[in-house]
C-alpha cells in the first residue's frame, strides 16, 4: 500500500462514516449535507455543549436541508464515491501479495466500496448512517474533534463487521470508559472514534494528550463554559447566513493557543528575544487580520451560493475597498470554459502595499524582530514602485477567457476560441508599446470604432505551429483581442459592487477537454505492478458530475469577502 493510502486511510474511517451519506464534494468547497437530528440521535443543543465556548473554531449546521436537495446531492455522491472506489482499486496491485491482505488499508477500502454500494443502491439505512445527521467540527484545545449522530449503532457496526469480512482484517474496538471506541496510537499523533449512545465522537490529536481527549470525547470531562445556541445564532444573523453548514476560525484565539508551544519547540534554536519579538510581529499582524467567517447565502435545488469573509480592521477594510476600480470589466463571454477577470487600481494597490512595507518595518523594529530587515523590504518596494509607476498604472483591468480548444494528433491546438480585453486610458498607446516588441506590429491601426481588424499572419512568432486568426478591436477605454472569432458572444457583466477577482469555469466542459488532451499525451512510465490508471476516464467522469462554478473576490466594510456560486 502506497504513502499516500497509509496517510489517508487513518482518516477514512473517521470521515466516511461521518460523511459518506450525508456529505458531497460540491467541486472546490467540502459542502456538507446537513441536516436535522436523525431520529434518536443527539440533537445540535446536545452536541455544542461539549464546544468549549472559547474555542477557536467551530463548523456546524443548524437548520435541514430540504429533502429534494437531498436527494439531488445523493445521486451526485453516489456517482463520486463510485469513481473514487474505482481509484482506489486501480491504485492496488495486479498481483496482490498475501502481505496486501489483512491491512487496515485493505479494511478501509472495503469499508469504503461497502458505504459506496448501500448508497448506490439507494439502502443507506442499511449503513447505519442518516440522511440528516446532525454534525460539527470544533476545537478542542486547538485540537480537531467532530461530532455526528448516526440513526443505528448496530447497522453502523454491521457495515463494519462486513467490511472485516471482506478484508480479512479485524477492528480491535476497546473500552473508552463506557463506550465501545476505536483507537489508532502512533509516536507523535493520534486518532480515537468513540461510540456513544446517540452520536459518534471523533478526534485527531497528540498522543502525549490522549487521556485527556479520551475524557472529552466520552464527555467525563465537560467545559466549564460551552458555546451556547444564542451565541451561533447571532453569529448567523450578523453574517446573514442560512444555517446549512457555517462556521468561523477566531485567529487571533488559535495563535494565542499555539504560540506558547511554537515558542516551546523553537527552545535553545533561536534567541528567545528574538523569537518573542518576531512572535509579537505576528501578533500586530493578526490585530488586523482576527477571525475568517464562512457560510451559506442562499440554497436551491440546484444553485448554492457560500460566502467566505476575512475580517479586517476598519482602516484594513477601508484601503481594500479601494483596490478594486469603481466600475468592473464591462462585458464578459457567455459561455465560457474559463475566464478569470482582475479589476485593480494599481496606483491604490502601490500605496496599499507601501503602507504595509512601512507598517511591517515599523512592527520589527518595535519589536526587535531581526528576521524583518528593514533595508532588504525597502529595495524590494522600491523596484516594485518603479515597475508599477512605469507601467502598471495604466491597466484598468483585464479580462481573459476560453470558450472553445481542441487538439490534433500531435497535440497542438487546431481551434482555439479565446478573447481578452485589456482596460485602459490610452488604447492606442498600449497598441503602440506592442509594436516596440514586434516589428511587423509597428504602425498597425486599430480603428476607434470598434471594429475588427486581423493580425499579419506573421506578426507572433510561432516556431513553425500554427498560429489561429487573431483579431484586434478597440474602444475609447478597452483594447480587445479575440482568437480564432472575431465576434464573440458577450454579455453584461452585472455585479451589485466592485470586484477585485473574478473567476469562472464550466466543469463539465473543463474536464472534457482535458479528458481529450489526456487521449493523446504520452503515458508516463509506470510500475511494472501497478495497474493502468485511465486518466482520461477518470475526466470523463468528472466532467459528468461537475458543475459551473463563480468565484469573485471583493471588499467590504468586515474585510476580504469571496463570493462562491456554484450551479448544475
Amino acid at each position: 500500500m502506497n504513502k499516500t493510502n497509509k496517510l489517508l486511510s487513518s482518516a477514512i474511517f473517521a470521515v466516511l462514516l461521518a460523511s459518506s451519506a450525508s456529505s458531497v464534494q460540491a467541486d472546490g468547497f467540502f459542502k456538507k449535507l446537513f441536516s436535522s437530528s436523525a431520529s434518536g440521535g443527539a440533537d445540535f443543543k446536545t452536541l455544542l455543549s461539549h464546544v468549549p465556548a472559547d474555542t477557536a473554531y467551530l463548523i456546524a449546521n443548524k437548520k435541514p436541508y430540504p429533502e429534494e436537495i437531498v436527494q439531488f446531492h445523493l445521486n451526485r455522491s453516489k456517482d463520486i464515491l463510485k469513481m473514487f472506489s474505482d481509484l482506489e482499486k486501480s491504485e492496488d496491485s495486479k498481483d496482490p501479495s498475501d502481505a496486501d491482505k489483512s491491512t487496515p488499508g485493505a479494511f478501509f477500502s472495503a469499508l469504503f466500496n461497502d458505504i459506496a454500494e448501500k448508497i448506490g443502491d439507494k439502502k443507506t439505512d442499511e449503513t447505519g448512517l442518516s440522511l440528516k445527521a446532525t454534525s460539527m467540527i470544533y476545537g478542542f484545545n486547538t485540537m480537531p474533534v467532530m461530532r455526528i449522530t448516526f440513526a443505528d449503532k448496530d447497522k453502523l457496526m454491521a457495515s463494519i463487521k462486513r467490511a472485516e469480512k471482506k478484508s480479512d482484517y479485524q477492528v480491535k474496538l476497546e473500552k473508552c470508559g463506557d463506550y465501545d471506541c476505536f483507537v489508532d496510537d502512533e509516536k507523535d499523533q493520534s486518532i480515537a472514534l468513540v461510540f456513544l449512545k446517540d452520536h459518534l465522537a471523533a478526534s485527531l490529536f497528540a498522543t502525549s494528550e490522549k487521556q485527556k481527549m479520551i475524557d472529552h470525547l466520552t464527555g467525563k470531562t465537560q467545559p466549564k463554559a460551552s458555546y451556547s445556541t444564542d451565541n451561533w445564532d447571532a453569529f448567523l444573523k450578523e453574517n446573514g447566513y442560512k444555517g446549512y453548514g457555517d462556521g468561523f476560525i477566531n485567529l487571533k484565539k488559535l495563535a494565542a493557543v499555539l504560540k506558547p508551544k511554537a515558542l516551546k519547540s523553537m527552545d535553545g534554536k533561536v534567541d528567545p528575544k528574538e523569537l518573542e519579538g518576531c512572535a509579537a510581529v505576528v501578533d500586530d499582524h493578526l490585530d488586523n487580520v482576527p477571525e475568517i467567517d464562512f457560510g451559506t447565502k442562499n440554497l436551491e435545488l440546484k444553485e448554492m451560493n457560500y460566502e467566505m469573509v476575512v475580517k479586517t480592521s476598519p482602516d484594513v477594510s477601508s484601503v481594500l475597498q479601494g483596490i478594486a476600480n469603481e466600475t468592473n470589466i464591462a462585458k464578459r463571454i457567455e459561455n465560457p470554459v474559463f475566464d478569470l477577470g482582475v479589476n485593480i487600481n494599481f496606483a491604490r494597490l502601490r500605496d496599499a502595499l507601501t503602507q504595509y512595507s512601512n507598517f511591517l518595518i515599523k512592527s520589527g523594529e518595535t519589536h526587535h524582530c531581526k528576521s524583518i530587515k528593514a533595508k532588504d523590504i525597502r529595495k524590494g518596494m522600491g523596484g516594485m514602485m518603479m515597475a508599477m509607476n512605469m507601467g502598471l498604472t495604466q491597466f484598468k483591468s483585464l479580462y481573459a477567457s476560453l470558450s472553445d480548444i481542441q487538439f490534433d494528433e500531435k497535440m497542438s491546438p487546431k481551434k482555439v476560441d479565446a478573447y481578452i480585453s485589456i482596460g485602459t486610458d490610452d488604447p492606442a498607446g498600449l497598441i503602440g508599446m506592442v509594436g516596440m516588441f514586434s516589428p511587423k506590429l509597428m504602425g498597425f491601426k486599430v480603428p476607434a470604432d470598434g471594429s475588427a481588424v486581423k493580425l499579419p499572419k506573421d506578426a507572433i512568432p510561432s516556431k513553425g505551429q500554427p498560429v489561429p486568426d487573431i483579431f484586434l478591436s478597440r474602444t475609447a477605454k478597452s483594447l480587445n483581442i479575440m482568437v480564432g472569432n472575431d465576434k464573440p458572444a458577450l454579455k453584461d457583466n452585472k455585479s451589485s459592487k466592485p470586484e477585485i477577482i473574478s473567476v469562472a469555469v464550466d466543469g463539465k466542459r473543463y474536464y472534457k477537454i482535458l479528458s481529450k488532451l489526456m487521449k493523446v499525451l504520452p503515458k508516463p512510465p509506470q510500475d511494472e505492478h501497478a495497474k493502468d490508471v485511465d486518466v482520461a476516464k477518470m475526466m470523463d467522469d468528472m466532467s459528468d458530475v461537475m458543475g459551473n462554478i463563480e468565484e469573485t473576490f471583493s471588499a467590504d466594510k468586515r474585510g476580504l469577502v469571496v463570493d462562491y456560486r456554484i450551479t448544475y
